[in-house]
């Protein structure tokens, strides 16, 4: 990802608090040079290693139909976690003169997914669920196994995180701080979504 330094988030607890709370992504493999991609929810779970190391794993499961878990194995996959997003007017700056631009944040997470089975089948379907939809009533026997079988699940292990925050950071205080009112005013909730990650990361 093309990410300036002023743009550049290395915070490793930022990264996962970011992940978890925009958990729906996009993972993208590429068999053959030609992208393929799948919009799913993830788990994002941290594990010690066997040498002490700490390792992030993203945990999901695709439906058996989508050829995508045979794309597992051939590279490594990148799963982008978007968070919110705004046009930014030049009419909002004190500066002259501009160009219209875009705010955003997002999280880039590569790594090589493999398939699970067995007992890891359940326990992902199921951490979704708690994740989720916590209150969800049981369901049958039946209609588990037959849920299970139409899925395959898959973890990742992340190799490599890059995050991006482009929030105004290359622009005057005053500047940013006519866009953030500005998005703050907004109808869009992703505008004021903006707004927020602009004031809680004003020091940044």
């Amino acid at each position: 990802m093309y990410s300036p330094a002023h743009f550049r988030l290395t915070d490793q607890a930022e990264l996962l608090r970011f992940m978890r709370a925009h958990s729906f992504a996009t993972l993208i493999t590429a068999p053959g040079g030609v992208p393929f991609a799948s919009h799913i929810p993830l788990l994002i779970e941290s594990e010690q290693s066997a040498d002490g190391s700490e390792a992030l794993y993203l945990r999901s499961h695709l439906a058996r139909a989508n050829p995508q878990w045979q794309h597992f194995g051939e590279a490594d996959s990148l799963v982008i976690f978007q968070g919110p997003h705004a046009l930014i007017d030049p009419a909002w700056y004190e500066s002259r003169p501009n160009v219209p631009t875009w705010n955003y944040a997002a999280v880039h997470a590569y790594g090589q997914a493999q398939v699970v089975a067995g007992e890891a089948t359940r326990r992902i379907a199921y951490g979704l669920v708690e994740q989720h939809t916590p209150g969800m009533a049981a369901i049958p026997a039946d209609l588990e196994r037959r849920m299970l079988a139409g899925v395959v699940t898959f973890e990742l292990r992340v190799s490599k995180l890059e995050g991006k925050y482009k929030l105004s950071q290359n622009k005057t205080a005053a500047d940013r701080a006519n866009v953030q009112r500005e998005l703050a005013l907004s109808g869009s909730t992703h505008e004021r979504a903006t707004a927020e990650m602009m004031e809680a990361h004003s020091a940044d």
